[in-house]
């Protein structure tokens, strides 16, 4: 590896085993040497100059590259001295002495080249260890690294699926608290919250039972130029008769369900009241990705149906009781029952010779107040309509979720009644809250007709 650590130095280039820069500068040299020997010397190539300058092409190769290029160098200097350039033997030398003055600069290259190269390749092997550790370290570090960024990653992976599922299991419990009321209107407002935190489908369709027809009363993701989904099934239907009649949940995964949805969708299912056992309606999923389809999703679904059904049918039976009530959870009189006893008032007065009235009292604007303000406003007209009666008059409910109020003024023309109108929006006004204070009411007195 190079210094950054980035990529892998490069091998030198050779030629016969020799780095080739070491050949160029051997031939550099002595090219130079010998031109200059040649042109300003004796032509003896430095016979008898100390130290000899073909000592420094042997020092210089065999420090810098080592032993191979050491004992070339000393190769090429004694053939560079001595190739056609042998001094005479003087009488006084033997043969040894002769030899010896022929090969003592020779050897002496030699000796140093070797020597001084081995200790170069000393160097260079501890180097190329040492480089080959960093790298081996470098390469741990790397490991080291990703091996720690997967494990960071599996665990933001591990952490954000933690707080999907508790974010999951909070969206869950909201949709179930709006589902767990007692107006038919507010659960189905909170079927479709529940469905999407529960199933997360593309498409799906709430249908109630009308009698022996399944009816739609709530589609979500139905494009209407695309989609050719029913929006009702009678009981001729093969739909209606194995999800109500037999009461069976049918998934789009099983041979014989796939024939009866009849590309109605993936998944329908009855919604059966866990208390009674009775069949209010079906839950149908149209659409749904393919990684949220699986065994699991399957019982979750027909946990759903379960707890949509119970809580309809539990909305169905309190509003069927609350039409038999006389008196509201504010001691007012219901809506049913004063409906009956407006139109027994207007029957008498026809023929005793009286008249009847009401005067109705309808806030508007509930949509941007919060359920507590919503109860505290209900509450404020309650009191001011009781507090405004006379003993004739009957204070009321007018039903639509505490979004209506009034009284029914027995024997009170309409002159009469526009009186105790304006007392009556006077004590209004003084009982509401600071908060609701500026709160649109609209106060509207007609007279109760009946047919002939």
């Amino acid at each position: 590896m190079d210094k950054a650590g980035d990529a892998p130095v490069p091998a030198p280039r050779r030629l016969l085993g020799f780095r080739r820069v070491a050949l160029i500068e051997l031939i550099l040299f002595f090219a130079v040497a010998l031109s200059l020997d040649w042109a300003m010397g004796t032509g003896l190539r430095f016979e008898g100059v100390q130290p000899h300058p073909f000592w420094i092409p042997v020092l210089l190769l065999a420090v810098q590259y080592g032993t191979n290029e050491g004992v070339l160098a000393a190769l090429v200097a004694t053939l560079a001295l001595r190739l056609g350039n042998l001094p005479e033997q003087t009488i006084a030398q033997d043969f040894y002495q002769y030899l010896f003055v022929l090969t003592r600069e020779p050897i002496l290259w030699l000796v140093s080249g070797v020597l001084i190269g081995e200790l170069r390749m000393r160097q260079i092997r501890e180097r190329e260890e040492l480089r080959a550790s960093l790298d081996l370290a470098r390469k741990e570090a790397e490991a080291i690294t990703r091996s720690y960024r997967a494990l960071k990653s599996v665990k933001e992976t591990l952490e954000t699926r933690v707080a999907g599922q508790l974010r999951t299991v909070f969206t869950l419990y909201q949709a179930a608290k709006s589902i767990d009321r007692l107006d038919e209107g507010e659960v189905m407002l909170g079927v479709a919250d529940l469905v999407r935190s529960v199933m997360k489908p593309e498409k799906f369709s709430l249908f109630l039972l009308n009698g022996d027809v399944l009816e739609s009363v709530t589609n979500e993701g139905w494009d209407d130029e695309q989609d050719s989904y029913a929006r009702w099934f009678d009981h001729s239907s093969l739909l209606f008769e194995t999800v109500v009649g037999r009461q069976r949940q049918l998934c789009v995964t099983r041979v014989e369900d796939e024939r009866i949805l009849a590309g109605e969708g993936v998944l329908a299912g009855p919604l059966i009241s866990s208390d009674t056992g009775e069949v209010v309606g079906m839950v149908k999923i149209e659409s749904l990705g393919f990684a949220d389809f699986s065994v699991n999703t399957v019982d979750n679904f027909r946990i759903l149906c379960e707890w949509i059904g119970t809580a309809l049918a539990k909305a169905r039976r309190y509003r069927e009781a609350n039409e038999q009530r006389v008196f509201t959870d504010d001691a007012l009189y219901s809506s049913s029952f004063i409906g009956r006893q407006a139109e027994f008032l207007a029957h008498l007065g026809r023929r005793m010779g009286f008249e009847t009235t009401s005067i109705s009292i309808r806030p508007s604007g509930l949509s941007r107040l919060s359920a507590a303000q919503r109860a505290e406003l209900a509450s404020a007209i309650g009191r001011a309509v009781r507090s405004s009666l006379r003993d004739t008059d009957l204070a009321c409910d007018f039903g639509q979720q505490g979004a209506s109020f009034g009284v029914v003024l027995t024997g009170t023309g309409l002159d009469g009644a526009k009186l105790v109108e304006a007392k009556l929006e006077k004590s209004v006004r003084q009982s509401l809250p600071t908060e609701l204070a500026d709160i649109p009411i609209v106060f509207t007195t007609k007279k109760v007709e009946v047919s002939a």
